[in-house]
């Protein structure tokens, strides 16, 4: 009789064992790869709501609007302030900014609103790890109103690992924190601030780590001025001589919020831009010159009376 062809018993243990390795193997590498998939997809999800708190927060700074005290007026009688606060935690550091915007957010189709006390602040993080950051509008009062009450705050991102503000002015000193009602700052704002967001991201080990940081610098185009220009109510509407450059445009202020958006912009723009101090200067800097321009287009700016 012929002998059949097989496999010993030893054969196929070893295939066996063979096999055993090879899924073993497959299946680490694949734990591994869905590991990586969870942390890019996560990781790309924190660093996008990173970028939509710094573009919310920019919007708002934008508009920020700080009208100068009247002389011999009760300070605590005068609403406009710009303040930012360092407020560093155990483990997180997390500032508080309170101002006063014009461009204050609002849902979509929702009609605009006037001026608003915007207030972003991060507190410790009722139901994860790290901070919160909230935000909170309230209508401009008819007093001062600084202090920082949580009535109906939002969430805006929650697990953050830093959120800081740092205040920058036009002669390159910087500073952790700003308040436009001392004595230091006074009825001033600062040139720019330079924010920076981190969010809290589920590592490797499944622990929560601080993601990357993103730095945003956001200028504050919008200078301090006076409600009316010096010398009387009478001299509102018009820019002539011994009025300074932003007493000039803000007198036309209505005009040009109602004018189109792409003028009220570059004439806000332009603005920002001018150095000079004096509307009628003898010798107009090139950027005096372009704002001139500009407003030659806003109705009922009268070209005769700003020379």
């Amino acid at each position: 009789m012929s002998r059949q062809a097989g496999f010993t018993l030893l054969e196929i243990m070893v295939a066996v064992l063979i096999m055993a390795i090879l899924l073993t193997f497959t299946f680490q590498a694949y734990r591994g790869i869905e590991s990586s998939y969870q942390r890019v997809g996560n990781s790309t999800s924190r660093d996008r709501a990173a970028r939509i708190v710094l573009d919310r927060l920019e919007r708002e700074l934008v508009g920020s609007v700080l009208v100068e005290r009247e002389k011999n007026i009760d300070p605590l009688l005068h609403p406009y302030f710009f303040y930012g606060a360092s407020k560093p935690y155990a483990e997180s550091e997390g500032d508080e900014l309170r101002f006063v915007t014009r461009t204050p957010l609002r849902a979509p189709g929702a009609p605009p609103v006037g001026l608003e006390i915007v207030t972003y602040g991060a507190i410790p993080s009722q139901t994860g790890a790290g901070l919160a950051l909230l935000r909170q509008a309230e209508p401009l009062p008819p007093q001062l109103a600084k202090e920082i009450v949580w009535t109906e705050p939002e969430v805006v991102v929650d697990n953050v690992a830093l959120f800081l503000a740092r205040y920058h002015t036009a002669e390159g000193d910087a500073a952790e924190n700003w308040d436009s009602t001392g004595v230091e700052k006074l009825d001033q704002l600062p040139d720019e601030l330079v924010l920076t967001v981190s969010l809290l991201e589920t590592g490797e080990d499944g622990q929560m780590v601080a993601g990357p940081e993103y730095t945003r610098t956001v200028e504050l185009p919008v200078r301090p001025f006076k409600l009316s220009p010096e010398g009387g109510e009478d001299d509102a509407t018009a820019c002539g001589d011994g009025m300074t450059v932003k007493q000039c445009v803000e007198s036309f202020r209505s005009q040009i919020d109602g004018a189109s958006t792409s003028l009220a912009s570059a004439i806000t723009q332009a603005q920002s831009q001018v150095s000079d101090k004096c509307w009628s200067s003898e010798q107009p800097t090139a950027a005096l010159q372009r704002l001139k321009v500009l407003m030659g287009g806003v109705p009922g700016f009268d070209s005769s009376e700003c020379k």
